[in-house]
């Protein structure tokens, strides 16, 4: 595997400096336009309260209308922080209480925020600086800080109208160190329940925050690490993840973002004139890695016959199929908190696929009693402080649940499918290259003259799964496998083979 990843490593992938400039000057301009539209809204519901999108005290004030008073005293009591456990630092656990009584902590911790209005500091005249007085009534020459207004040179009053959103904290795990929760997974899981200005608010903000991290990290990254040719060689990493599915970096092309959310893929050609750029996708590998794993009679059922588990998900959720994913995923690596509409999916998940649910109590009884687990593969991960809780799950239950799917997944049979790959190219001496691989995919610049058998091979790689762990780890992956092919012009505007 590593002499693959060194070749794909030097293939590269090339680069069309042109369309990621106009990437570039596109979305930053609509990155400054939401920030201009976001900075009113803020304005609108604060009063004149100095509201920074970046600052995570402000946002969590300017959305749940509220602001910490002791913020040392409010990380005692919600146990916020990092703790070492093994080799890693963790989040430690958050304080459990009831609704109540969480409700009645946050009221008490709590102020509530109201619309101000800014006026002139009367005492520094809206310098917010002073010279103090002498004796005689003559100003003296020290200058110092306005002590009424803080320095800022402005007072600000406030009126009986409640500022921000006024969105509403559900339990301990809503809380963050500058207050309240104001991430993108927090924002898009309460996005369902709310509405008007709030809603308008959070999606404009929630969009702003992933063009700064897609234009600094895909952009920039991209710009600053292609080489004369235009090519870009990422490095790829075997052992930086938990899991020991594949990372990258300079730049991290393991992330980049799907579909037109954000059309940094469509600067990826072929370095071949009428070349094309082939990928080829596992169908629902995770899961269906879960339900080989577990022997669950309904996983195998459901692919035979074709079930799209995302778009089953998305019914009783609520939202789009791409959405949908993160929730399929969930309940496979034992999660269960979420919005009413998530915790019924996680509920019926758990009932109609009971042989998953029972594995993974399987999972958690190995962690606990040998303080490791493994893999049919023969990969093992370590559970050093794996134990009961009070509440019968074990110390760390969602990675035990989470490891060995994602790891037997990406890091197991994505990787044999890649090398037979790599064999089949060199067998038939191609001039096409293998230049990439994501997690569940694998990316080839195609020669114009070799785009038939370029299909052919890709297709007979990813489908040799059975016979690869059978030769590799003396078992025969029996679930049926399903992969998607598709080619074109640029590795955004693919269409199916």
């Amino acid at each position: 595997m590593t002499n693959v990843l060194s070749r794909v490593e030097r293939n590269g992938l090339r680069i069309n400096l042109d369309t990621l400039e106009q990437i570039r000057e596109e979305y930053t301009r609509e990155m400054e336009e939401l920030e201009e539209r976001l900075n009113d809204m803020a304005r609108e519901a604060m009063g004149d309260t100095p509201v920074s999108l970046t600052s995570p005290d402000d946002r969590s004030m300017l959305l749940y209308s509220r602001k910490v008073k002791d913020k040392k005293e409010w990380r005692r009591v919600f146990n916020l922080g990092m703790e070492q456990r093994g080799a890693t630092m963790k989040p430690k656990q958050r304080t459990r209480m009831s609704r109540g009584e969480f409700n009645q902590t946050v009221r008490r911790m709590t102020d509530v925020m109201y619309k101000t209005r800014g006026e002139q500091c009367p005492k520094c005249g809206g310098f917010g600086r002073v010279s103090p007085t002498k004796k005689d009534g003559t100003p003296g020459k020290a200058i110092r800080i306005c002590k009424t207004c803080g320095g800022t040179g402005i007072l600000y009053v406030p009126s009986n109208t409640v500022a921000g959103f006024k969105l509403v904290p559900t339990d301990s795990y809503d809380v963050a160190t500058a207050g309240f929760k104001t991430d993108k997974n927090t924002l898009e899981m309460r996005s369902s329940d709310l509405s008007g200005d709030a809603l308008e608010f959070v999606t404009a903000y929630t969009r702003y925050n992933a063009l700064r991290t897609y234009l600094s990290t895909f952009v920039e990254g991209i710009k600053n690490n292609v080489d004369k040719k235009e090519i870009i060689h990422p490095e790829f990493m075997q052992c930086v993840t938990a899991t020991g599915r594949l990372s990258s970096r300079n730049p991290n092309f393991q992330n980049m973002p799907r579909g037109n959310t954000f059309e940094i893929r469509k600067v990826v050609e072929s370095r071949f004139e009428d070349g094309l750029i082939l990928e080829g996708d596992y169908s629902q590998l995770e899961f269906r890695v879960a339900g080989f794993l577990a022997k669950d009679a309904q996983a195998y059922l459901d692919v035979e016959e074709g079930t799209d588990v995302h778009s089953y998900t998305a019914s009783v959720i609520g939202c789009t199929r791409q959405q949908a994913k993160a929730h399929t995923f969930k309940p496979l690596y034992g999660g269960v908190s979420g919005t009413e509409s998530q915790r019924r999916y996680y509920s019926a998940f758990k009932e109609k696929y009971e042989g998953v649910t029972e594995w993974h109590d399987r999972l958690q009884r190995e962690a606990v009693e040998k303080r490791y687990i493994t893999l049919p593969s023969g990969r093992q991960y370590a559970f050093p402080n794996a134990r009961w809780t009070q509440y019968g799950t074990a110390v760390g239950r969602t990675n035990i649940c989470n490891y060995p799917v994602q790891g037997f997944a990406t890091a197991d049979l994505l990787p044999a499918a890649l090398v037979r790959l790599d064999k089949l190219f060199r067998a038939a001496d191609l001039r096409s290259i293998i230049c990439n691989t994501v997690h569940d995919s694998i990316v080839i610049d195609v020669h114009p003259q070799e785009k038939d058998v370029c299909i052919k091979l890709m297709r007979e790689a990813m489908l040799s799964l059975p016979q690869e762990t059978m030769e590799r780890y003396g078992f025969r992956y029996d679930m049926p496998v399903g992969i998607e092919l598709k080619i074109g012009k640029n590795w955004l505007d693919l269409h199916d083979v």
